[in-house]
């Protein structure tokens, strides 16, 4: 059944309100009998799987299939579709194909597409260069770098919504190196691989293809650290 004008609202609207997994579950099979848009299901997905930082596990079709039977997509898979629809214009997605269908989804991370213009706000740059390098612990040559060193966060263009949270302390030689590193990044598409420093993980979050900086080494050295180190135990 195709769902009336008002309904679409009503779909999205209650889908927008759900606040557990299992309330979105219950929304989708109140309008089993209907088909739902693009828009529904990206909400849907959003508000079932994409956890911390806007990523997501690998969710299976069949699974989907299970929820509501619009989930079902032929090759080009709109409601999933990278750089379109709800879902595809605020996340970053891979899709696995077997035999030219789609035959898993995941999210792997937020898009950010405006390239920021690298003002920062005078009391963030003030606080920052006045704390220790977060990878070397010295206090001298101090420079406020933006975690995120794809450079892509609108948010950061407007200073007033910037969060200290947002930069780090590096020394100049600790920026420099990340600096190298970011650009290498964005050329080949590759992210650093964390392995090289002596480090069990590669990455906290997503892989070596993740478009986002989230869970690299270089965007957070010390939450980085902190997570690696959470299974280690001291031999007495």
């Amino acid at each position: 059944m195709e769902l009336t004008p008002k309904l679409k609202r009503d779909v999205e609207k209650e889908i927008e309100e759900a606040s557990t997994f299992e309330e979105v579950v219950g929304v989708l099979k109140k309008y089993s009998d209907y088909e739902l848009k693009g828009a529904h299901l990206g909400r849907a997905f959003e508000k079932m799987f994409i956890k911390e930082e806007g990523f997501s596990p690998v969710i299976y079709m069949e699974e989907l299939e299970q929820y509501h039977h619009s989930f079902h997509t032929t090759n080009g898979g709109d409601w999933c579709r990278d750089g379109q629809n709800y879902l595809g214009t605020k996340y970053y997605i891979k899709r696995d194909k077997v035999k030219g269908r789609i035959f898993s989804v995941k999210t792997d991370g937020y898009r950010k597409l405006t390239k920021i213009n690298q003002n920062i706000r005078k009391d963030i740059l003030k606080t920052v260069r006045a704390q220790r390098c977060v990878i070397l612990d010295v206090s001298t040559n101090i420079e406020c770098d933006h975690k995120d060193g794809m450079k892509d966060d609108w948010r950061l263009n407007d200073i007033s919504s910037q969060q200290l949270e947002d930069f780090q302390p590096l020394s100049k030689a600790a920026n420099d190196a990340k600096r190298q590193h970011c650009k290498k990044c964005i050329e080949n598409g590759e992210r650093y691989d964390a392995k090289k420093l002596g480090y069990k993980e590669s990455y906290i979050m997503g892989n070596e293809s993740s478009k986002t900086c989230v869970g690299c080494y270089w965007y957070d050295p010390k939450k980085f650290n902190q997570k690696i180190s959470e299974s280690f135990n001291k031999e007495s």
